[in-house]
């Protein structure tokens, strides 16, 4: 069993080798002094590939190097091929293996550390400057024709630092998202996101038209295009985060680049656009990984939001699920009492005669009342047996009538069997409380209750009018049934609960609540949507983790 790890890991480590060699001689064409994709593509390997990969990384790159530079023997000399000869990442090693170990970009597997992503590239781009600098000088000793060393050291640090932040952020990106075995689920969610369809509809042309205006315009247009690609750079940036950034920024990377690939020398006007390029995309990263730490708090703000919301929506149904269960245990208690009570009055009236007119026999059947009563206010048996529509037309209209207010209820629209239990339980809990608020008006003397059910793009909702007449000529009929009104709220199970408190409890369904003052009118209205589909929907996942930002 040992033996074959053995084999696999010699065979990983030739197949790394042998891959990252061909990867950079094909890319070595379209590969230039201003534009050394390899410095991007060499630190994105470095980063990503295990430490135990890294002498296969470095064989791989001393076999396509050395090939590429054997080439120039006879232009350059030997002295310079002996000294190019050596692989580049030699010298980025030991300051990609001090990040690394240090402040690691990954600080667990679907984790990125922005800052010290720009750390990284700023001293791999710095390593790569001492080492094309030190080759150039060795062209220098030899008394051949090249620009200054300063001006060389400058574009030996600007032209891999933009390579680099034009390749890393796409590595990044992949490794944060990858999952094995869901490469269509991951190109469909790519092609899905707002940040490409943004790209596609904004960044895409306006890179477009600045590049043809700073090939074709004059040289006062030359200088503004740079300047101005920046413009929905931000606004990607700001809208997305540091995936916008890295996007933007790599697409106008590659396409100033294209301006500059005939350039042979190191010019000023190079040195112009690449400084602009790099200041540019790195402060956008810095404000890309600010902003997408404020989106996923707002996500996380808005996910505990829901959750609360789900608990919340939970506890409310639990208790009415024991409210029921008390209820019909109450109503299992009164019919006991009442088949007690007749075999004991059965018995009592051998005994004593005319029994219906002793207190024992009123305060047997007042207690059995009451016992039903307190079930009924509990949890009505029309709402139980037959749904929101009859408890609403029977018990809150027979708590109505005999507290001496005219009701009306209208039902309409559709979809009432099809909504959450809990929508169904808040909607009537809600109805008793606005009866009540409405009705402890003394001149409220008619109270009409509307109901309305509906669909809209496959969510369902519920609306609720409450509205009462407030006359003056009632008040007299008020105070007679003063006794009666004032037990409305015990027989329709509510807590009086104000406005304030009604709205709460609404909110909890992401619904909305007013209250309307006329001068003979009272009308509450709330409208509560259906949680059904969202309960069964799973948890939403962040597109990345956690960011640990530039700033901590």
């Amino acid at each position: 069993m040992g033996k074959v790890s053995v084999r696999d890991e010699w065979l990983a480590q030739v197949g790394v080798a042998v891959g990252y060699a061909l990867l950079y001689l094909a890319i070595n064409p379209i590969s230039t002094t201003y534009f050394p994709i390899h410095a991007g593509v060499r630190l994105a390997c470095l980063l990503l590939f295990p430490y135990r990969f890294w002498p296969a990384l470095l064989v791989g790159e001393s076999l396509s190097n050395g090939y590429e530079v054997y080439s120039c023997l006879d232009t350059l000399g030997p002295v310079w091929v002996a000294v190019r000869a050596i692989p580049p990442s030699l010298t980025v090693m030991p300051f990609v293996w001090w990040c690394r170990k240090n402040m690691p970009p990954f600080p667990a597997k679907h984790l990125v550390d922005i800052k010290a992503l720009i750390i990284c590239a700023l001293l791999s781009s710095a390593a790569g400057m001492v080492y094309s600098t030190i080759a150039y000088s060795v062209l220098i000793d030899s008394a051949r024709p090249t620009a200054p060393l300063i001006d060389i050291a400058i574009g030996c640090f600007l032209g891999p630092y933009l390579a680099i932040m034009c390749v890393m952020p796409w590595a990044v990106m992949v490794k944060l998202d990858y999952r094995a075995g869901h490469w269509r689920e991951l190109v469909r969610q790519v092609t899905a996101s707002r940040l490409f369809l943004d790209t596609i509809g904004l960044l895409v042309p306006s890179l477009a038209i600045l590049f043809w205006l700073s090939v074709s315009g004059d040289e006062q247009v030359k200088q503004i295009a740079p300047v101005a690609v920046f413009l929905p750079m931000a606004w990607l940036t700001l809208k997305h985060g540091w995936r916008a950034a890295a996007v933007s920024g790599a697409l106008a990377i590659a396409c100033f680049s294209l301006q500059i690939l005939s350039v042979n020398e190191f010019e000023t006007k190079t040195y112009a656009t690449q400084v602009l390029l790099a200041i540019g995309i790195t402060c956008l990263f810095a404000l890309g990984a600010r902003i997408s730490a404020q989106l996923m708090q707002e996500q996380k703000e808005r996910q505990s939001a829901l959750n609360v919301q789900r608990l919340a929506r939970q506890t409310l149904q639990m208790g009415e699920q024991r409210m029921r269960q008390t209820s019909q245990a109450l109503e299992y208690l009164a019919g006991s009492l009442h088949v007690t009570n007749s075999r004991l009055l059965e018995q009592m009236r051998r005994i004593v005669p005319n029994i219906e007119s002793h207190a024992f026999y009123k305060q047997a059947l007042s207690t059995q009342t009451q016992v039903y009563q307190l079930a009924e206010s509990m949890h009505p048996l029309a709402w139980r047996e037959r749904g929101l529509p009859a408890a609403l037309n029977e018990t809150v209209a027979r708590a109505l009538d005999e507290a001496g207010i005219a009701y009306r209820c209208e039902i309409t629209g559709r979809g009432f069997t099809r909504l959450a239990p809990s929508v169904l339980t808040v909607t009537y809990r809600l109805a008793c409380e606005a009866v009540v608020y409405v009705t402890s008006r003394l001149a409220c003397s008619r109270v009409r209750l509307t109901l309305r059910g509906g669909e809209t793009h496959g969510k369902r909702w519920v609306v609720l009018r409450i509205e009462g007449v407030l006359e003056d000529t009632g008040v007299a009929n008020a105070v007679y049934f003063a006794e009666e009104r004032q037990r409305l709220a015990s027989k329709l199970g509510a807590s009086a609960l104000d406005v304030s408190e009604m709205r709460d409890n609404v909110g909890i369904f992401d619904g909305a609540l007013h209250l309307r003052t006329r001068k003979d009118r009272l009308r509450i209205t709330a409208l509560l949507h259906d949680v059904l589909q969202e309960e069964q929907r799973p948890v939403p996942t962040p597109a990345s983790a956690p960011l640990r930002l530039w700033v901590k």
